[in-house]
Order: C-alpha cells, then structure tokens, then sequence
C-alpha cells in the first residue's frame, strides 16, 4: 500500500523501473567517462569531482524532462 491507502499500481511501477534503470545507467557512463586510472584502488579528487558532476547534470536534464513531460500531460 501507498501513503494514501492504495495499492501500487503497475505504470508506477514500471516508472519506478525506467527511472533505475536510467540512474544506473548514468552512473555507469559518468564512471566510465571520469575514471580513468585503474592502478589505485580509490577514485583520485579530479576523478570524484568529474563524476558527481557528470551525475549531476545528467540528473538535473533528465529533472527538467520529466518536468516538461508533466507539464506537458497536463495541459492535454
């Protein structure tokens, strides 16, 4: 059940499937973009740096998307 007594139903869920999947999938790309010396077993500062703020981004795009495609949805 949700906060307001109702079962989930399968579109939330499906939301809630797409949206994990992108998040892992940005978080997979901004790895692989920024982390590129694999000789240490710690991410190095210009390494941390360049991934959170190519997650980040990525997040506040894919925030500004889903905003228009609600808005977007409500005004149909």
């Amino acid at each position: 059940m949700d906060k307001k007594g109702q079962a989930p139903n399968a579109g939330n869920f499906i939301d809630f499937q797409a949206s994990t999947k992108y998040f892992f999938d940005t978080a997979q790309q901004c790895f692989e973009h920024c982390v590129t010396d694999f000789t240490s077993k710690s991410m190095s500062a210009a390494e941390k740096e360049c991934t959170k703020a190519c997650f980040s981004k990525q997040m506040t795009i894919y925030g500004s998307l889903v905003a228009n495609i609600s808005k977007a949805a409500g005004d149909v």
